[in-house]
């Protein structure tokens, strides 16, 4: 299984550089991408972002949203890459846990998909990760980040947006967890393939850290093109 963690897309960018690379993963000429929206508060609005986002990407994209809860056995079975949009991770676990969804998603780890993300979609698939449902700002700092139990399909922790100076906190808080951890910045992406791992970039001024629970939790810049275990 190749899971694809994304940190989230910077509001001014149109880029798609690890979408492309995401989806062609897949090594289908036309891959089926299927989309949800559900941590988003405006399902219609993150549906019309991703379609703008992925437009000049040639691939069969369906949606899933609350509505078709029913159907996600048969629309997983469809797709070869599951994308997870951001927004509200806390809502978005407890509807997979609470409709037994998390369920179907194991069901399908020994295939051939991409489970990826963005965002709280990303921190999804994740054992622990930092979220921000209770975050609030005054004028200078953002407060509240709290650590989010996740479905734990891959047993890692990450936390998106990691380029805000506030979410510091983040390095002391995975020392509670003893697992691998990653600090995403916006438009940048964590490919984790079978305990290998290594980063995309939309933007190269944007980085991804490592956090070596091993070596006392060392933070360590990945750098793009090269490889990691």
């Amino acid at each position: 299984m190749i899971y694809a963690l994304i940190g989230g897309k910077s509001k001014d960018s149109k880029l798609n550089i690890i979408e492309k690379y995401i989806f062609s993963l897949t090594k289908k000429e036309k891959p089926n991408i299927l989309f949800s929206p559900i941590a988003s508060k405006e399902n219609d609005k993150s549906i019309k972002n991703f379609k703008e986002l992925i437009k000049d990407i040639d691939c069969n994209l369906k949606t899933f949203t609350e509505n078709d809860i029913k159907d996600f056995d048969e629309l997983l079975n469809w797709a070869d890459v599951l994308y997870v949009g951001g927004g509200n991770s806390n809502y978005l676990v407890d509807v997979f846990k609470n409709n037994n969804l998390d369920k179907i998603l194991i069901k399908y780890l020994n295939s051939n998909k991409i489970y990826a993300g963005s965002s709280a979609g990303a921190m999804l698939y994740t054992y622990y990760s930092m979220g921000d449902r209770d975050m609030f700002s005054d004028n200078f700092h953002n407060y509240n980040y709290k650590m989010v139990e996740c479905l734990n399909l891959i047993n890692i922790s990450i936390c998106p947006h990691y380029q805000n100076e506030d979410l510091i906190i983040y390095n002391d808080e995975i020392k509670n967890y003893n697992v691998k951890s990653f600090g995403i910045e916006e438009d940048t992406c964590l490919i984790y393939d079978n305990d290998k791992f290594y980063v995309i970039k939309d933007k190269n001024n944007m980085s991804l850290y490592y956090f070596d629970n091993n070596k006392n939790y060392l933070m360590i810049p990945l750098r793009k093109g090269e490889i990691y275990e």
